[in-house]
């Protein structure tokens, strides 16, 4: 086994976000600008992996927090919010 990766092709990940490449080049304009989606860099040509992992570290937990405010405010899950 190599040494650990610092930046990852597109079809990485692709499969690190649970889909294809054709989806993310489809989508990745709109992931960066309206969700941060880290961006390529330009030197190198590809995602740093660990600031992919961070994003949706970060966006796992922005996720949950409002789902438990909503859980507090309701006492309910709102099943329609999703």
């Amino acid at each position: 086994m190599g040494a650990p990766r610092l930046y990852v092709k597109e079809v990485e990940v692709a499969r690190l976000l649970g889909h294809n490449v054709t989806w993310l080049r489809s989508n990745s304009t709109d992931l960066e600008r309206q969700y941060g989606l880290p961006k390529i860099d330009p030197a190198i040509g590809l995602r740093h992996l660990e600031a992919i992992e961070e994003w949706a570290r970060q966006r796992n937990l922005t996720t949950m927090t409002a789902r438990s405010e909503r859980l507090k405010e309701t006492n309910q899950e709102d099943h329609n919010a999703f």
